[in-house]
């Protein structure tokens, strides 16, 4: 008898499922994973209504350098843009888990485009999707160099149920967000970065930009920093004068071009 499932041996699986839930899991399914198929990036987010995601987990080889800001601005702006949510409505009642191809050339917005492609240097990514916990877990395997061959996506599409379990096992064992990932840690990156492009920006600027960024309304802004809706227009068209731009889709480019 060979010991091994879909040519991953039974020693790996074992040492994937003693990891569950500490901080090595991430590595050690990259590793695991690249005996079977070349990947060079993964990450796990659980995505539900209302624009709200959870990233759960992260792991890259060498060949990629994908900073914090770069996960921050995905994470804080870009998902919204991510195919991926359609199907947070539209999940075939007879599948529990679907995977889902995407390359760079289908993705129709040129911010998102240029931070997936341009800055991070992804060429191919493949999604596992399983619809669970009042949401979607979204596992994305990446590609830097190469795209994925049909063998490829057909090895690794007959390993996504023991992908699925695993990480979403994992994610319910850990329980909690990734530190950069509150609330609190995306307005103070997002900050920190509009800091940098511009330092003449005064706290309150800074404060607004950061929470337009986030896609907050005027009034939710308002309510958050406990100021009025007036002031909060004011901030942000006194920011907005400073960094010469006139909308929040300027300000999204240019927080991409800085990086």
């Amino acid at each position: 008898m060979v010991n091994q499932i879909n040519n991953l041996q039974y020693d790996d699986i074992a040492q994937l499922v003693a990891t569950l839930g500490q901080v090595t899991f991430p590595e050690t399914l990259l590793t695991t994973l690249n005996l079977k198929c070349e990947l060079n990036h993964l990450s796990l987010v659980h995505l539900e209504a209302q624009d709200k995601i959870t990233y759960l987990l992260s792991a890259s080889d060498h060949n990629v350098a994908i900073t914090k800001t770069m996960q921050q601005l995905y994470l804080s702006i870009y998902y919204r843009l991510d195919p991926n949510k359609e199907f947070l409505e539209h999940f075939g009642a007879d599948k529990t888990i679907l995977v889902r191809r995407l390359q760079a050339e289908e993705i129709s917005d040129q911010g998102y485009r240029q931070l997936w492609y341009e800055k991070m240097g992804i060429v191919d990514r493949l999604s596992i999707l399983t619809k669970a916990d009042k949401g979607l877990y979204c596992l994305n395997l990446f590609r830097t160099q190469e795209r994925f061959s049909t063998q490829d996506i057909h090895q690794l599409s007959e390993l996504s149920s023991l992908l699925s379990a695993l990480t979403i096992r994992h994610a319910r064992l850990t329980g909690s967000l990734s530190p950069f990932m509150t609330r609190e840690n995306q307005i103070e990156t997002l900050m920190e970065r509009l800091n940098k492009i511009d330092n003449s920006l005064t706290q309150r600027e800074l404060q607004v930009c950061a929470r337009v960024l986030l896609g907050m309304s005027s009034e939710g802004i308002s309510l958050d920093l406990e100021i009025k809706t007036q002031s909060v227009l004011t901030y942000r068209k006194r920011a907005y004068g400073r960094l010469n731009i006139s909308s929040q889709n300027e300000l999204f480019a240019l927080c991409l071009t800085q990086l």
